[in-house]
């Protein structure tokens, strides 16, 4: 395509992608997709030029005071695009060796010891390492907060809000094969999707549920709905769309959830609450929120992962016990 005609496709995607109601990479996909003659290499321009015009907006003032260190955080978000990053289903060192074979360069991350980031973006699913379940796709941080929930073989874990299971494969793993992962999800589609990757991974110890069974487990992980504020890097449109009506909802939604895991945790469980968020409101305030209203409930863990500290996509987790710690 001629200069001229990939500006053209940029614009007329970029005014595609002000619905509110779509994400952005949803629309450029359904757009790239109908029209095959553009080329690999046109509609990674295209694509990345849809994307430099939404990473050019102003961050929405109401949502930036709250996230702390917001210029340095910002500026690491915006600095590049964000790496492919494989989670190895077994011996990372080897998964790279095949890998390599396939004509696929990829480097060991420095904080997961499970993660291959990839030196150029492909098409996954035609490697034969995909196919036999080798490897997934999850950024680095979002394998540290699985690693830092400290699942272990024989626990049983529910997980609400599991959506399509990136974490529950990863404490599948953790456990080597042996327990019991109850993923709970009011998208039955996320939960199929699920099954299908399990299945791919040969993983036989995750239940897929949209009704949570009545029973008590070790570990209840709430992968709960946010902002999505430390995945700008990745979908730079979602924090543009959202209203602060919204922001109030999940809020709302966040602090039910940790009331309803309380309910499901055995006496010496414990309960993880996880966001991909920067903001405080969502991490570090529903925390104080939690234990202020609940006695005998301490903070075991808490940690943040984010662009600027960690080069990652941002994550929060807090580690929550009964009793002395």
């Amino acid at each position: 395509m001629q200069s001229e005609q990939i500006q053209k496709a940029i614009d007329e995607l970029w005014a595609l992608t002000q619905d509110a109601h779509r994400p952005a990479s949803e629309i450029i996909n359904e757009y790239t997709r109908a029209r095959r003659y553009i080329g690999s290499k046109d509609r990674k321009l295209i694509t990345e030029g849809v994307w430099t015009l939404w990473r050019q907006k102003n961050y929405p003032k109401w949502l930036k005071i709250k996230i702390p260190n917001f210029d340095d955080e910002f500026k690491s978000m915006n600095s590049s695009q964000a790496p492919t990053t494989l989670r190895a289903n077994g011996d990372r060192e080897k998964i790279a060796d095949a890998l390599k074979k396939e004509g696929i360069e990829c480097r060991l991350t420095n904080l997961s010891p499970l993660g291959l980031i990839l030196e150029k973006r492909i098409n996954l699913t035609t490697l034969d390492t995909f196919k036999k379940g080798l490897i997934e796709v999850q950024d680095e941080g979002s394998q540290m907060i699985g690693l830092d929930t400290g699942v272990r073989a024989n626990e049983t874990v529910l997980e609400l809000c599991a959506g399509a299971g990136g974490k529950s494969l990863l404490f599948a793993q953790m456990m080597q094969g042996k327990g019991r992962i109850v993923a709970s999800d009011i998208s039955a589609r996320s939960l199929a999707e699920l099954g299908k990757r399990a299945k791919r991974a040969n993983v036989h110890i995750i239940q897929t549920t949209l009704q949570i069974p009545n029973e008590k487990f070790d570990v209840v992980v709430i992968d709960a709905p946010c902002s999505g504020t430390g995945t700008y890097r990745r979908a730079p449109d979602n924090v543009h769309k959202l209203t602060a009506e919204q922001f109030k909802h999940l809020l709302k939604t966040q602090k039910e959830l940790l009331e309803k895991a309380v309910a499901y945790v055995k006496p010496d469980g414990r309960i993880c609450y996880m966001t991909c968020s920067l903001t405080q409101d969502e991490n570090e305030n529903q925390i104080k929120s939690f234990l202020s209203s609940h006695s005998g409930w301490q903070c075991a863990l808490e940690k943040h992962y984010t662009p600027a500290t960690t080069q990652t996509d941002g994550f929060y987790i807090a580690t929550l016990k009964k009793g002395a710690v």
